[in-house]
């Protein structure tokens, strides 16, 4: 749930920069991958939903999906590795997360979003597990996983998010 110490060490890893939450971060896709093997084994690709490449002040999925590379040692799942990625964004775009903002406006943010990322690999006919941070909507899920199935092939697209917004506190 992203709340209390959870939703401060998101904060302060995303948006103030404290880089060293990125790598607990990690260990804990890790560690959630290893204790659910049997929900995520057919899965091909395990990728993070990227940031944009100017992205201040850190690009924090890139650095949680570093870190979970490595903590990957033996290559038991299929992360990205860090210098090859699938996907990046290559401009930064409206933001959807903030109080007030109207369900019209988080949906136009996760256009924009799916429409400023760039296919580096192939994902034809794979299961793609794709990683982000905060789910609120799912409306930036549904766009990228739409672009990834519909434009690029990928036969299915699955998320796993860090945490997620309480139901009815959408902001």
């Amino acid at each position: 749930m992203f709340a209390g110490a959870l939703e401060e060490a998101i904060k302060r890893f995303k948006y103030e920069g404290y880089v060293g939450w990125g790598l607990i971060f990690g260990r804990l896709i890790v560690g959630w991958l290893n204790a659910h093997e049997d929900d995520v084994d057919d899965v091909d690709l395990i990728l993070g939903n990227p940031t944009a490449l100017d992205r201040t002040p850190v690009r924090h999925i890139e650095i949680m999906m570093k870190s979970a590379y490595l903590e990957d040692g033996r290559g038991r799942w299929p992360i990205v590795a860090p210098d090859s990625p699938v996907l990046v964004k290559d401009r930064e775009t409206d933001k959807s997360a903030g109080k007030g903002k109207s369900w019209s406006i988080k949906m136009e943010a996760a256009r924009q979003h799916a429409d400023a990322l760039r296919l580096r690999q192939s994902v034809e006919g794979k299961r793609v597990l794709l990683v982000d941070d905060i789910f609120t909507t799912g409306a930036t899920f549904h766009a990228v996983g739409k672009r990834l199935t519909v434009e690029w092939g990928a036969a299915e697209v699955r998320g796993l998010v860090l945490a997620r917004v309480p139901f009815g506190i959408v902001g």
